[in-house]
């Protein structure tokens, strides 16, 4: 089979992954847990469970990576947006960790530069959980009511690179 197309098929299954993590994460109606810590619970100790519950890892890391390094863009760590990007994190994830996001805040100097995170995770995610990312890193880039010129291209970047730019016009 030709390189190119084993890359493709590839490619499309870790789409295929993401997007089945992010919709099992979505919550049921009427009940306190996730689709996905069910079939987390019932897969736990075999290979399915472990592959997702590594997907998911991968998932959460960069959401911290991304969420530290919009709250780190203007040169301080301002607690307001620590806590705005703790409170919509757990929104977003429901296993967010706080601590460990402050360990990532405290350590972002050695993260990846943002727009290399957004360009690396943006063709694996789908368009709502590319929306709902870029709502969450906006909302910490404005929370202490002005935006740097940092956190503004940190912002242009994740919506050209999400293919939001497209959806606004």
């Amino acid at each position: 089979m030709p390189v190119h197309i084993m890359a493709a098929l590839g490619g499309a299954l870790i789409v295929v992954l993401l997007l089945i993590i992010f919709l099992l994460r979505r919550r049921e109606v009427g009940t306190d847990k996730t689709v996905f810590e069910k079939v987390e619970k019932a897969h736990e100790k075999d290979r399915l469970g472990q592959l997702v519950k590594q997907r998911e890892d991968s998932f959460l890391n960069i959401v911290y990576g991304l969420a530290a390094a919009m709250v780190v863009a203007d040169g301080q760590v301002k607690q307001n947006e620590i806590d705005k990007a703790e409170k919509l994190g757990a929104r977003l994830i429901p296993n967010f960790d706080n601590q460990a996001f402050l360990k990532v805040v405290s350590g972002h100097k050695q993260l990846p530069r943002f727009n290399d995170m957004i360009d690396a995770v943006a063709p694996l995610l789908p368009l709502e959980a590319k929306a709902e990312i870029f709502d969450y890193l906006q909302a910490i880039a404005t929370s202490d009511g002005q935006i740097s010129p940092d956190e503004r291209h940190y912002i242009h970047h994740a919506e050209v690179k999400f293919g939001l730019d497209k959806l606004n016009r």
